[in-house]
């Protein structure tokens, strides 16, 4: 699997959870297992250099799920 593709669907895994859940510390702790885990998957493509794979992947994940929460639109309300 590509390492783009893997991105990008951490950012859309974490902005749909963003969305739903509106707190701050879930959306970090969810961006970071997201993170780690698609690092994980990746590290084991590549038979090895997980800490080095993992560590900004986890990192990208936080950020990610931080700024999602913090800067990302809430939910819309439909009108009637």
């Amino acid at each position: 699997m590509n390492k783009v593709l893997l991105g990008i669907v951490a950012g859309i895994l974490i902005g749909v959870f963003a969305r739903k859940v509106q707190s701050l510390p879930l959306c970090i702790v969810f961006g970071l297992a997201v993170g780690l885990l698609l690092a994980f998957i990746v590290a084991q493509m590549q038979h090895g250099y997980y800490f080095q794979i993992m560590l900004p992947g986890g990192m990208v994940g936080l950020i990610v799920g931080y700024a999602t929460q913090r800067y990302g639109r809430g939910p819309q309300l439909q009108r009637t």
